[in-house]
């Protein structure tokens, strides 16, 4: 059962959970149920990337016949990234990673490390008791959990008693989180298998090449920490961009969103989008801006938008640069550069930058913002005095801009 099936919907009869790990040991998994349940009928089915087992332990006269189902799935090409959405498994992943970062708690360093372990996720396990995980069975699922160093998505139940909302567990079934951001592990182990690595630099272009060097030493100039194993950004010549309405419309969107935050009127943002025909939210978009008040984390969430604005507008060649990110943008600036302009005069000013030199900003802000994740991981404040915050919206605009993933607004991801 995939995880994000689980909300609202009536808790099955049987016991049930969902392990997910970065190793490729199905042979291993099946191995495992063999040992420890030597008086079962274990049945395997292979499919290619979809597999199944199943075993059954019959109960005699009296007692009930008692089976434990694994549903197995592999990513179609195996990795220790999460770049694309090419499969049920990474789209799953995907979505998880979204949740993950939408949990509010104190334990951030754990969070975010926790993240890159489902982004590394390589297969997934639906384990599926009938009726309930008993002795042998909770045995089959530690040992598989440990042997696979994997971690394990779970509702509360007699085995899973952690937490009393849905949550996650490490391989030895301690509380990495759950839907209320408590934790009580204080790391958690990130093992990837060498042979899914990044491909040698040679497989590069000569432009990629050049672009991450100059990003590079541009980090090193300004004493932010610098990570000579990360990949390169797509080449221009594999690249397409939004178009420029789609990026027009985009910055109409988050003006409005953005203002939004501060506590501008309804009225006046209503006027706003009838007098600049504004209709393209997404669908968090819609509802911040329907939204009769909002929560301290939405208006948070508003206002940040502003960061992205500012990159949007710099795409559109509205800004010579984008500033240096150790300070907020100049909040009064930007809105003034696309409110006060009607929407005729607005479209007719600008132009969207080429690959070339959106591709410069998205590598260098790239390398910036996996600086801040590793800050953060270790409970160390970012280096150069970049602001994470800025440095994470403009991440987001520029992956956006260059349809990484292929993924709408609201899904877009800024793995690192």
């Amino acid at each position: 059962m995939i995880y994000y099936e689980n909300f609202g919907k009536k808790k099955l009869k049987m016991e049930n959970c969902t392990i997910y790990s970065h190793h490729l040991e199905f042979e291993k998994i099946v191995q495992v149920l063999k040992t420890n349940l030597p008086k079962a009928n274990v049945e395997v089915q292979e499919g290619g990337i979809q597999k199944s087992i199943v075993a059954t332990m019959k109960g005699g006269f009296f007692g009930k016949t008692k089976t434990l189902t694994i549903n197995y799935r592999e990513r179609e090409n195996p990795s220790y990234k999460l770049e694309k959405i090419e499969c049920g498994l990474t789209q799953n992943l995907a979505g998880m990673v979204n949740f993950i970062q939408s949990i509010p708690t104190e334990n951030e360093a754990v969070r975010n490390k926790f993240m890159h372990k489902v982004m590394s996720v390589n297969c997934e396990m639906s384990f599926m008791a009938n009726p309930k995980i008993n002795n042998e069975f909770e045995s089959v699922l530690r040992k598989i959990v440990k042997e696979l160093d994997a971690y394990i998505f779970a509702e509360p139940n007699p085995i899973f008693t952690k937490s009393n909302t849905q949550h996650f567990l490490d391989r030895d079934l301690n509380l990495i989180l759950d839907t209320n951001g408590n934790s009580e592990v204080q790391d958690i182990s990130v093992n990837v298998d060498s042979k899914y690595h990044d491909h040698p630099k040679e497989n590069y272009t000569e432009e990629q090449i050049k672009r991450k060097e100059k990003s590079d030493a541009f980090l090193e100039s300004m004493e932010i920490k610098v990570n000579k194993n990360l990949p390169c950004v797509p080449s221009s010549e594999n690249l397409e961009l939004r178009n420029q309405k789609e990026v027009i419309d985009r910055a109409y969107a988050l003006l409005i969103i953005a203002v939004k935050g501060e506590g501008i009127e309804q009225e006046h943002l209503r006027k706003t989008i009838e007098a600049k025909n504004i209709d393209s939210f997404s669908p968090k978009e819609t509802y911040i801006y329907q939204a009769e008040s909002l929560t301290d984390q939405e208006r948070a969430y508003a206002t940040w938008r502003y960061e992205s604005l500012y990159t949007i507008l710099w795409a559109l060649g509205i800004f010579d640069e984008l500033k240096y990110p150790n300070e907020i943008c100049d909040v009064q600036g930007i809105v003034g550069k696309i409110f006060t302009p009607t929407r005729a005069e607005f479209e007719s000013s600008v132009k969207l930058r080429s690959k070339s030199e959106i591709l410069d900003e998205l590598d260098k802000t790239y390398r910036m913002n996996w600086a801040c994740v590793d800050a953060r991981i270790k409970g160390e404040e970012a280096s150069g005095n970049i602001n994470p915050s800025i440095v994470y919206e403009r991440h987001y605009a520029l992956n956006w801009l260059t349809n990484y993933q292929n993924q709408d607004w609201d899904e877009v991801q800024t793995n690192t």
